[in-house]
């Protein structure tokens, strides 16, 4: 018997039991936030800075509740336009996707180039956690970077703003998207082209022949993650003035089932080119981001729409190892024009700017 010897217990406060960790899960207590501004607050870096894209699925279990962060960059000079912003040292700059779910236990889904836990508090939290995640290099399908919003191209969508983050393409990419805009935006995926006897609720299409199965979500806020699925990717605003978006996107593209039922032809596509800001001085060819996206596959008879969304004129000139090859040329076009060709015959076409030469993109067409 424990009192067998007249034996007196020293301790008589409360008898703590810790909580058991599960398997295959971390346990870790928070430190002060490394940001600038941020020096009240506490965080857990669960992913460290890396230049490729991490995507995948975080599930914790914290004393309190709990903040989540992705971040996306670094930023050049001058991206930074309204959208939340996180600095380790006040010079580099990343974008910053801030999720509050208001609780200690849940799951998030998220893409970016780090990936942190945090409170605004100044005691350290505790937080056991399990992450199943992928980090790949960057590529046409996964990409981390910042670009401006265009006029929307659709019919009765003149009014609104579009950022196409994967232009339509018969490819099929499927998913994570996180995002952090300089105002509330809402998310867009596209099916298609749809057959004539389909008939969707919501629709998109330029030209009224070709015609795709839109998915519109309104989260009504400026950053978040959505895990997507479809033949296009874009965030949108209905307003007519241009927003900023970063964002990090990991996704698989696989090639589209055609059904052996339907024998109709698909009518020729129309694919987005973006010239974003700010690529008039080098830079933007590190990460071929001087057009957006780089690189295109296409099918014969498809058209590719180059628009100009930076300050400064540009050309769109097809190239070899020689020089111009005279297949297309836009000659020299200013900001917020267009350029439109069509591409008749199946091959690889290298582009550059002939202003600025270490802008390239390249379209391959089967």
């Amino acid at each position: 018997m424990l009192n067998a010897a007249q034996t007196e217990l020293d301790y008589s406060g409360e008898c703590v039991i810790e909580k058991l960790l599960e398997e295959g899960w971390s346990r870790t207590t928070s430190t002060q936030h490394p940001g600038i501004g941020h020096e009240s607050h506490q965080s857990v870096m669960i992913l460290p800075l890396s230049e490729n894209v991490y995507s995948g699925t975080l599930n914790y279990d914290a004393t309190e509740s709990i903040q989540l962060i992705t971040l996306h960059g670094p930023l050049n000079d001058g991206e930074d336009k309204g959208q939340a912003t996180w600095s380790p040292d006040g010079m580099t700059k990343y974008a910053l996707t801030f999720v509050n779910p208001d609780n200690a236990q849940g799951e998030w889904k998220f893409a970016g180039n780090a990936l942190v836990i945090h409170t605004k508090k100044t005691e350290p939290f505790t937080v056991d956690y399990i992450v199943e995640s992928e980090e790949k290099v960057i590529s046409d399908s996964v990409i981390t970077g910042t670009i401006q919003s265009m006029q929307d191209p659709g019919m009765g969508h003149e009014s609104d703003q579009l950022a196409i983050i994967f232009a339509p393409s018969s490819d099929v990419y499927s998913g994570i998207l996180s995002y952090s805009a300089s105002e509330n935006i809402q998310l867009i995926s596209l099916r298609g082209p749809i057959g004539p006897d389909e008939n969707p609720e919501q629709t998109w299409t330029v030209d009224g022949t070709t015609i795709f199965e839109m998915t519109f979500v309104d989260p009504a806020n400026k950053m978040g993650s959505w895990e997507f699925s479809g033949n296009a990717l874009a965030l949108g605003a209905k307003n007519t003035t241009s927003f900023t978006l970063s964002y990090s996107v990991s996704a698989l593209k696989s090639e589209e089932m055609i059904s052996p039922i339907s024998a109709m032809p698909i009518a020729p596509l129309i694919h987005y080119v973006s010239i974003p800001a700010n690529v008039s001085s080098p830079g933007c060819e590190s990460t071929n981001e001087c057009y957006i996206p780089y690189s295109l596959e296409i099918v014969a008879g498809d058209t590719v729409s180059w628009s100009n969304n930076d300050i400064g004129a540009h050309t769109v000139t097809s190239t070899n190892s020689d020089g111009p090859d005279g297949v297309f040329d836009s000659s020299l076009f200013m900001t917020g024009d267009t350029f439109e060709y069509t591409f008749t015959n199946s091959g690889k076409y290298d582009y550059y700017c002939m202003v600025h030469p270490w802008m390239m993109g390249k379209v391959s067409v089967n």
